[in-house]
C-alpha cells in the first residue's frame, strides 16, 4: 500500500482552544502515515504550542515538527513576522521537500481527518496525473464540545450521516477556471510526483491569499489534470479566520493577490524552491 501524509502549516495559536489540536491531530495521526507540522510564527524565546501540548498528543513517531521563526529570521535580514506574507507558503514548500510519503495532501490544522479506510480506498482509485481538490465540511465546534472531545469519533460518525460537503465553486478572478473548491480545510492532494514537477507552491506569491487557487493553476499550466471530489468526507472545525496582526485583510491585500493569480503564467521558484532546501531541524513525535 503506498503511504500517505498531511502537510500542516501552523500558527501558534491553536485558535485559543488546545482541545481542538489534540483531537485534529489525534485523527491526522490515525488516518495519515506521517503527519508534517510547520509551526511557522512562534515567536523568537516562546514555547512552541507542540511542546505545550506534547503529553497529550499520540507518541506515534508519525508527527515531524517543524520550528521555523528563529532559522528563517537569521537568513532574512529583513524579516518582519507580522508583515511577512509569505509564511505558511515556505513552510509547505519546507514540508514538501522532505516529505518522502507517495501522496501528500496540504491542509490547515482544524479539521478531522476521514477514517483511515475511507482514504485508503480513495487512494486505490486516485490518478498520479490528476491534482486533487477534496471539498471539506463544516460543523461547528461547539457541537464537539457538547459531545466532548474524547468521543470525537463518535462525533465523526454522526457527521458522516448529517453534514454534506460543499458544492459550490470559489471563483477568485473572472477568468479563474481553477478555484473548483477553495478554502481552509479542503485538501490539496496529489502524487508527490506533481508536486515535485510544479515546484510546490510559489514562495514569490503576494500574500497569503489563494495559494490553493494558484497550485491548481500550476497543476493546469503544467498539464496535470484538476478534478473537485466531494465523496472523502473531512471536517473542519469552524473558527474566525485573522491576518497576523489580529485585523481582516484590506480590499486592497485582495485586489492584489486576484492580480496576482490572474496573470501567473509561470513558475518563479528555483529548482531548489528558494528558502525550502534551507538547513532547518525537525523532531519526530
Amino acid at each position: 500500500m503506498e503511504k500517505s501524509a498531511i502537510l500542516l502549516g501552523c500558527r501558534n495559536d491553536g485558535y485559543k482552544e488546545n482541545e481542538r489540536i489534540v483531537t485534529c491531530l489525534t485523527s491526522m495521526v490515525e488516518t495519515f502515515d506521517e503527519v508534517w507540522f510547520c509551526d511557522w510564527n512562534t515567536p523568537i524565546g516562546k514555547k512552541p504550542l507542540l511542546w505545550e501540548l506534547k503529553d497529550q498528543i499520540p507518541q506515534t513517531g508519525k508527527i515531524r515538527h517543524f520550528i521555523i521563526e528563529e532559522p528563517i529570521a537569521k537568513i532574512l535580514s529583513n524579516y518582519n513576522p507580522n508583515v511577512s506574507p509569505f509564511n505558511g507558503v515556505i513552510s509547505q514548500n519546507l514540508m514538501l521537500k522532505r516529505c518522502t510519503a507517495d501522496w501528500i495532501v496540504c491542509s490547515t490544522m482544524d479539521i478531522i481527518a476521514p477514517k483511515k479506510e475511507y482514504f485508503d480506498n480513495f487512494l486505490t482509485k486516485a490518478n498520479n496525473n490528476t491534482f486533487y481538490s477534496v471539498s471539506r465540511r463544516d460543523v461547528e465546534y461547539s457541537e464537539l464540545e457538547k459531545m466532548g472531545h474524547k468521543n470525537w469519533r463518535e462525533f465523526r460518525d454522526k457527521m458522516d450521516i448529517e453534514t454534506q460537503p460543499r458544492y459550490f465553486p470559489a471563483q477568485v478572478t473572472p477568468n479563474d477556471k481553477y478555484s473548483l473548491i477553495n478554502c481552509c480545510g479542503d485538501f490539496q492532494l496529489a502524487h508527490k510526483d506533481i508536486w515535485n514537477n510544479i515546484k510546490g507552491f510559489e514562495e514569490q506569491m503576494l500574500y497569503a491569499c489563494f495559494c490553493d487557487t494558484n497550485i491548481q493553476k500550476k497543476a493546469v499550466l503544467n498539464g496535470y489534470n484538476l478534478e473537485a471530489y466531494f465523496d472523502l468526507p473531512i471536517y473542519h472545525l469552524s473558527h474566525t479566520g485573522m491576518s497576523n496582526d489580529g485585523s481582516s485583510p484590506s480590499k486592497q491585500h485582495y485586489n492584489d493577490a486576484y492580480e496576482w493569480v490572474e496573470n501567473f503564467t509561470k513558475s518563479q521558484n528555483e529548482d531548489n524552491w528558494g528558502l525550502a532546501d534551507t538547513e532547518i531541524e525537525f523532531e519526530i513525535i
